[in-house]
């Protein structure tokens, strides 16, 4: 069923709804106002209560009249018939459906007490009445008057309101009945104008039909070029157009109400059989016949199947066209792709033998190869890329290019393009340092068909060879400046004791005998001090030279450090006696195990250097003290210092403080003093401040019997 039909069904189906509960609702509302009209009202109520009323006046009435002892001419005027009258009135209202009003307004439980009192009081009443009596139960009806009195106003006002009510529920149902009623006329007419126009469709829906049988009688009778027949469960034929004339060469009058079998081979065969009889079970089906044409030719017939239903008959068409042309030019397309699937096998398998050799070889290179496609999905990588340190932690598992690129973002020499990767790839070369001594060169390249190559080799040897020439260039350079700044400045130092010796030696050979002994004695007291100086200056040469070679040896002993230092500092008195030199020192001896010779050495070069660069009064103070199996040596000065961004520096071989400037000295001692003290175990430390002096500690391992033996 169309979506247009469906919908037209379902607007008729909830027209006739809606009128059938219209008319439903409207009968079920007159219903009710029937039922309301029979049901007892409360003008019955309001009756009973009034004649109770009445009744209960007229025993007052009749009570009064016999107490005075007054005759009575008729016995229903008589007390004892007017208080059964009551009593029966009574029951009414306590029994009946006015119960519920009567308990409604609260007089149930009065009227119930008035019933008790009278119904015990009737037996009285059949003798002659006690005044007394009767005047006491004529005060109890009046009473029950007066009650009934109220009861029967408020019933009168509850009749009011209930008429208020039930008038404009009348006047409601009135008005719901007229909807309900329009709501009936409405959908009759629609439900007949759905039948008018049911008609009239019906009526073009027979014409169309008849056009459409004619117009297919037309079509089927005129196409040539297709055969058309219709068949029944017995596939006997019903229909034979001109186009099977052409295909089988019978005509229809030879060929309707035959059976298909009967008709043509082909029909035999059992595929086509089957094909037929699956048509009138319901099933489609399409099929290809190959065989002989009525002239000897070899051909390809296509047969078409499919289920007909008319006039609830279960019947099957079939179209049958010739496709030879289609079949012959199939089958040369088989023949070819047949040809071509092997030539295209061969080159595979040519293809995948190359790929072979490719990859056996890109296996065994030295270097990591890598294949992505322009997706960034990893096509082929060799075991070389995969154990790269950064892949193996970073992308083992799920390798793509941004990924792998990623995995080299955090190596030293990578930039941002490997971050950034995006569609429009640009090509990267890069050196990076995959960890300490390990660098790899990175190179990322696309072809044409957007496949990416990428090719990982390991340079760690060229990276350290060249780090390693850089390295020694550097250290040439630096020597090569400190020798020139060396060997001029030992220059300098040399020229001025030898100026002082040539000066001296000429003035005592210009006045010879002249000279008085004392002036004498100057010149030669100058001639040593600059021999001293020379032979410093070579001493330190030679120093620096032996440490080089590797020539000075540590003999360690047992020694007194105290002893040891005081002997260096008395004798730095004599020759700086300008110099005050204090020593702090503890009372006991401090022995320590050590080379003493190597250690007066770093005692007098840290020693005259305090007094060297301490200006014209020197004062150097020299401590020595324990911590635990250390010794410690510290020389202290107040004179120039040293600047506080060269203090690392100055032990370095020939670097000298800027502070040092004028001041005679070779940049050897320091370095030659903590070479020493590292042969040792140990180490220089400094605190200079400029201007405010310098302090240089030094500390020593406490002997102890092990290593005087070993020193033994």
């Amino acid at each position: 069923m169309s979506l247009k039909s469906y919908r037209t069904a379902l607007i008729t189906l909830v027209a006739i709804a809606s009128m059938v509960a219209c008319l439903v609702f409207t009968v079920a509302r007159l219903l009710d106002v029937e039922n309301d009209l029979r049901s007892e009202d409360t003008h019955t109520n309001l009756w009973q209560i009034t004649q109770t009323q009445f009744e209960a006046s007229l025993l007052a009435e009749s009570l009064a009249r016999a107490a005075a002892h007054e005759s009575f001419a008729d016995n229903e005027q008589a007390p004892d018939f007017r208080i059964a009258i009551l009593i029966s009135r009574l029951a009414v209202l306590l029994e009946g459906p006015q119960a519920h009003l009567v308990e409604h307004f609260g007089h149930l439980g009065d009227l119930k007490r008035a019933y008790l009192q009278l119904t015990l009081a009737e037996p009285l009443m059949q003798g002659p009445l006690d005044p007394a009596f009767a005047l006491q139960l004529r005060g109890q009806a009046r009473g029950l008057a007066q009650d009934l009195r109220d009861l029967a106003n408020k019933v009168m006002i509850l009749n009011r309101e209930q008429g208020a009510l039930k008038r404009s529920m009348y006047l409601r149902v009135v008005f719901e009945s007229l909807a309900f009623v329009i709501g009936i006329v409405v959908s009759a007419a629609f439900l007949l104008l759905r039948l008018f126009k049911g008609v009239h469709e019906a009526t073009q829906a027979r014409r169309l039909l008849r056009q459409e049988q004619e117009l297919s009688d037309l079509v089927i009778n005129n196409i040539s070029n297709q055969g058309i027949i219709i068949f029944d469960e017995q596939l006997s034929c019903l229909l034979w157009n001109p186009g099977m004339e052409t295909l089988l060469g019978l005509n229809a009058d030879n060929t309707v109400g035959h059976r298909l079998q009967a008709l043509a081979p082909i029909f035999e065969k059992t595929g086509v059989a089957q094909a037929l009889t699956e048509a009138i079970r319901g099933t489609s089906a399409i099929l290809e016949d190959v065989g002989l044409s009525p002239q000897g030719q070899a051909r390809c017939l296509e047969i078409n199947c499919f289920p007909l239903h008319i006039a609830e008959r279960r019947l099957g068409i079939a179209f049958i066209r010739d496709i030879t042309e289609q079949w012959e030019a199939r089958k040369q397309a088989e023949r070819q792709n047949f040809d071509l699937t092997i030539k295209v096998q061969q080159r595979t398998a040519a293809l995948q033998q190359a790929e072979r050799r490719l990859i056996a070889a890109i296996e065994t290179a030295p270097d990591g190869f890598a294949a992505f496609d322009w997706t960034g999905r990893l096509l082929f990588a060799n075991e070389q890329i995969r154990s790269a340190e950064p892949v193996t932690v970073w992308c083992a598992e799920d390798m793509t290019l941004s990924t792998f690129l990623r995995c080299f973002a955090m190596c030293e020499g990578a930039d941002e393009r490997l971050l950034t990767h995006d569609d429009t790839f640009v090509d990267i070369e890069l050196d990076l340092r995959i960890r300490e001594g390990s660098w790899a060169h990175l190179s990322v390249t696309t072809v044409d068909g957007g496949t990416i190559f990428v090719r990982l080799t390991d340079i760690s040897g060229y990276k350290q060879a060249a780090q390693a020439l850089q390295s020694a260039l550097d250290r040439e350079r630096e020597t090569t400046g400190a020798y020139r700044n060396f060997v001029s400045m030992v220059s300098h130092q040399f020229r001025t004791p030898l100026a002082i010796l040539d000066s001296s030696a000429q003035r005592i050979l210009r006045r010879g005998e002249s000279l008085t002994q004392d002036e004498l004695a100057v010149r030669i007291q100058r001639i040593r001090s600059a021999t001293k100086r020379l032979t410093r200056l070579v001493e330190s040469v030679l120093n620096a030279a032996k440490l080089d070679a590797g020539r000075i040896e540590l003999n360690p002993t047992s020694c007194n450090l105290i002893d040891l230092v005081w002997d260096i500092c008395d004798r730095q008195r004599e020759l700086s006696a300008h110099a005050e030199i204090r020593f702090d020192a503890p009372e006991t001896a401090v022995q320590v195990y050590c080379d003493s010779i190597l250690i007066e050495q770093v005692v007098i070069n840290l020693l005259t250097n305090a007094i060297k660069y301490s200006g014209e009064t020197p004062v150097v103070e020299v401590k020595i003290w324990m911590d635990g199996s250390r010794a410690y040596c510290s020389v202290r000065d107040w004179g120039i210092g040293i600047p506080a961004d060269e203090v690392s520096r100055i032990f370095e071989r020939f670097y000298r403080a800027r502070t040092a400037t004028g001041i005679a000295g070779t940049g050897i001692g320091l370095n030659f003093a903590q070479k020493i003290m590292h042969l040792h175990g140990g180490e220089i430390q400094v605190e200079s401040y400029e201007a405010a002096g310098s302090l240089f500690t030094f500390d020593l391992p406490m002997s102890n019997v092990d290593q005087s033996q070993q020193a033994a």
